[in-house]
């Protein structure tokens, strides 16, 4: 049962890529994946409910190794964080160019307010080593320049290796966000 849901995800996954959200449709989604109709009406109900499970589940997948690194002091969380991101980018750039592009309503409020409120309860105990920055400000510091790179890299606009951009980007992060002079 788990494997058919998987395969017709993974199959709306290249369709969406290919033809966008909004053009593909079900018996498109139904041919790649090798499922009947009432299978997927069976583990989804429909198309939109097929984007929400593969929204959530590339979200739940993205924040869970986004919060391991909440462990980590500081300096490590924060240039890890950048890192974590340009990589998971790389390992999952169908998955990532779904969420970077195709934001669609969901059921992803709790998913995203648990995450969000784990990176403020770690950034409190940290509030010593760290600029007095918003919440809104602290995430788009350290998150949109690695977000930004991440959109570039999926449209094929980058030629700077992964390696090197994670480098660059976790410490200038680090730089806008520790405390003491910048």
């Amino acid at each position: 049962m788990a494997d058919r849901r998987h395969e017709i995800l993974r199959a709306a996954l290249a369709c969406f890529g290919e033809r966008g959200y909004a053009r593909t449709t079900i018996e498109e989604i139904r041919e790649r994946s090798g499922a009947s109709v009432g299978s997927i009406y069976h583990h989804f109900g429909g198309k939109e409910q097929i984007a929400d499970a593969l929204y959530t589940e590339a979200l739940r997948d993205y924040q869970s190794g986004f919060l391991e690194l909440l462990r980590e002091d500081a300096e490590r969380a924060i240039k890890g964080i950048v890192r974590y991101h340009l990589r998971w980018v790389d390992a999952n750039p169908d998955l990532a160019r779904f969420l970077l592009t195709d934001r669609r309503p969901t059921e992803v409020r709790e998913l995203n307010r648990a995450a969000f409120d784990a990176l403020e309860c770690w950034r409190a105990a940290h509030q010593d080593e760290l600029q007095p920055l918003s919440f809104d400000a602290f995430y788009a510091v350290v998150i949109g320049p690695a977000q930004e790179a991440a959109r570039h890299r999926l449209a094929g606009r980058t030629q700077s290796p992964t390696r090197r951009m994670e480098r660059e980007l976790a410490d200038a992060a680090w730089r806008a966000v520790k405390g003491g002079t910048p």
